[in-house]
């Protein structure tokens, strides 16, 4: 499993070479939306527990995170982004 970036809590930090990958940036704010709804212990539960029950690619923080990525890659139509996380988690 290579991934550019990784969250904690509030910061993100990514792999220099990815730096300028804004869908990339914006994944990882989800996380940070994530930390902040489900709190530093609830999130690193949660987490953990859906890695080793769906793995990464199915985890559903993860494809969460995913897909709202590459809504917005695609420039699809807006979405509030904060409120979806709550209500999705």
């Amino acid at each position: 499993m290579d991934v550019g970036g990784i969250t904690y809590n509030d910061t993100y930090y990514v792999k220099k070479e990815a730096a300028n990958e804004l869908r990339l940036h914006f994944h990882e704010l989800v996380h940070v939306l994530q930390w902040r709804e489900l709190g530093p212990q609830g999130f690193i539960e949660r987490y953990i527990r859906e890695i080793q029950d769906f793995r990464y690619d199915n985890a559903p923080l993860e494809k969460m995170a995913y897909a709202l990525d590459g809504h917005y890659q695609s420039k699809g139509r807006h979405l509030g982004v904060e409120q979806f996380v709550r209500e999705n988690l």
